[in-house]
């Protein structure tokens, strides 16, 4: 009864007259995060909304757009308007993009992507299946393969993949969101750490301490392996260009 869910949620409160637009945006990412609107559930109708925030139609309609725009909301002719039942590209890119634009720092954008391949390893560690593990195996045979013919950008595929399904491994559809598009700014800087090693051995042993700790459900040593696995990535990158110069020149 949508009468009652609108009676009960308290989050929706009458906006003001500055900022209108932003601030219905606020008011429904609010509702919708404290759970006024769960995922999948269709918003009351356009009356009804303006009536219990007491702005016009048209301030509505604008900031339904963005959130739709964001992948937040999805409009169904005919339907109404729904709070997306997954996560969409949209709903993340925004972020993503602003590492393209902005001016961050190398060792910014290092931190980051330890803290990534951290958290994506330990939740891993929790929810990856044996045959999650023999694949990222089978991607490391075929990076090593790769380097035994001197195949070095169909290594850098291999090693890119390997990441790609390591991510997927957390199966949580937020986190593999995020962190994929993060990662899209890395897929350049693979390749040249790569190219630049004068010994592949150490690649391969770096992706094999990655599945050996998943393999042993070993959370205490998740951090020395990360920190191990981006040890020659970490130096060329405090070399190189920045990662947001290189996106852009691709």
């Amino acid at each position: 009864d949508m009468r009652k869910i609108m009676s009960n949620n308290n989050s929706l409160q009458p906006i003001g007259t500055e900022s209108v637009v932003e601030k219905i945006i606020q008011s429904l990412l609010t509702a919708i995060n404290a759970g006024d609107f769960p995922r999948g559930s269709r918003l009351p109708g356009e009356l009804e909304l303006t009536k219990k925030l007491a702005v016009s139609r048209n301030s509505l309609r604008e900031a339904i757009k963005f959130l739709t725009a964001m992948g937040i909301l999805e409009v169904k002719r005919g339907d109404g308007t729904f709070v997306s039942s997954e996560p969409k590209p949209a709903m993340f890119d925004s972020i993503i993009y602003t590492f393209m634009f902005e001016s961050s720092t190398n060792d910014e954008i290092i931190e980051l992507r330890q803290a990534l391949d951290d958290i994506v390893l330990r939740i891993g560690i929790q929810k990856c299946s044996e045959e999650n593990i023999d694949q990222l195996d089978q991607l490391i045979d075929e990076m090593q393969a790769a380097f035994r013919d001197n195949n070095i950008s169909l290594a850098a595929r291999k090693d890119y993949e390997f990441h790609m399904y390591l991510i997927e491994c957390s199966k949580n559809p937020f986190l593999i969101r995020i962190v994929k598009g993060v990662y899209s700014l890395f897929e350049h800087s693979i390749e040249f750490n790569i190219r630049s090693e004068k010994e592949f051995a150490n690649a391969v042993e770096h992706h094999q301490d990655i599945v050996n700790c998943l393999r042993s459900r070993d959370e205490l040593s998740v951090t020395p392996t990360v920190n191990r696995s981006l040890s020659s990535w970490r130096k060329n990158a405090h070399h190189n260009q920045p990662e947001s110069d290189a996106v852009a020149e691709k």
